[in-house]
């Protein structure tokens, strides 16, 4: 099974526009520019990871840059600021909560937050529901698009043409208390989707897709279609949340991340912006050279088309 199979499962897509009222909002609303950024939790707030491209030259960016304390990665700088909309924020909380709510990526510009997700139809009265709630604040928040989804592989096109992006995949091996992920390591007819990058309870949400026409019976795991083979899970692993932890203190934004069975591993898929591409597997090295879980890296490619053929 490829990641082409499950290309429009989720038929749905959701584009919002949170305002949020901070000075490093203003401050690039006035660069006229789109900035990728991460959207993350720490102990109950919402944080954002927000990226300035090293080739973005002028003297306002290296002003901004040193008023924010910006953090100096390989080919980018990050500036962390938290969330000061915690009312619509919450809103898009509810959203992820659904269970076939899928966060594709956030950027900012002109003062908003852009969030952009996928989900499946079944979900779209709760969805409409919340939506209703989201839009009361008539200042602040935005729905900017919603209609059929293009797919995975389109979305992945659209993102690579604004900036660039590359893969990066790894095979490890499950430990003895990843029961909650073991029974998808014996079904190769799988592929998971990892819903967000928050963790509530040490538990992290997939999206699980099989082409098993049998319904899945596993424990945690509840259907979204049963008839299209599309579940939810929440999961546990120790490796998988260390290298999340890893990747969130580099301040390393990902945009995609697939899980499937492979050779009785696990075989993780993560799409990333390019310019973070060495922290990522920097951290992955370093476990392998700690002969952590056995992880073995297998691609480390530039977005082509040519990557479907084989994801």
């Amino acid at each position: 099974m490829l990641i082409r199979d499950i290309d429009k499962k989720l038929d749905m897509r959701l584009v919002l526009k949170v305002r949020q009222s901070t000075e490093l909002f203003h401050a690039t609303s006035e660069l006229g520019l789109k900035l990728p950024s991460y959207v993350y939790g720490v102990d109950g707030t919402a944080w954002i990871s927000t990226y300035f491209p090293k080739n973005i030259r002028g003297n306002s960016v290296n002003l901004l840059l040193n008023k924010f304390n910006a953090v100096e990665k390989e080919e980018s700088y990050v500036v962390d600021s938290r969330i000061n909309n915690v009312k619509d924020l919450a809103v898009v909380n509810k959203l992820m909560d659904l269970p076939s709510f899928v966060i594709n990526r956030a950027d900012i510009s002109k003062g908003f937050l852009n969030i952009y997700s996928r989900f499946h139809s079944s979900d779209l009265e709760n969805v409409s529901d919340l939506l209703a709630e989201y839009t009361s604040d008539l200042e602040n928040s935005r729905v900017e698009w919603m209609g059929p989804s293009p797919g995975i592989m389109r979305t992945m096109d659209l993102i690579n043409s604004e900036y660039p992006v590359s893969l990066v995949t790894y095979e490890f091996r499950l430990d003895i208390d990843d029961n909650d992920i073991a029974a998808l390591a014996k079904d190769p007819g799988i592929i998971a989707e990892l819903k967000n990058s928050e963790s509530r309870d040490g538990k992290l949400k997939l999206v699980v897709y099989s082409e098993n026409p049998e319904p899945l019976d596993m424990p945690g795991m509840h259907p979204i279609s049963t008839h299209e083979g599309i579940y939810d899970l929440s999961f546990s692993s120790a490796f998988v949340s260390s290298v999340r932890d890893a990747a969130n203190k580099e301040h390393i934004m990902r945009l995609r991340y697939f899980i499937k069975p492979f050779d009785g591993k696990m075989r993780v898929s993560v799409f990333l912006p390019s310019a973070s591409m060495y922290e990522y597997n920097s951290i992955l090295y370093e476990m392998a050279r700690k002969k952590d879980h056995n992880v073995a890296i297998r691609y480390l490619l530039p977005y082509t088309q040519d990557l479907w053929d084989f994801l």
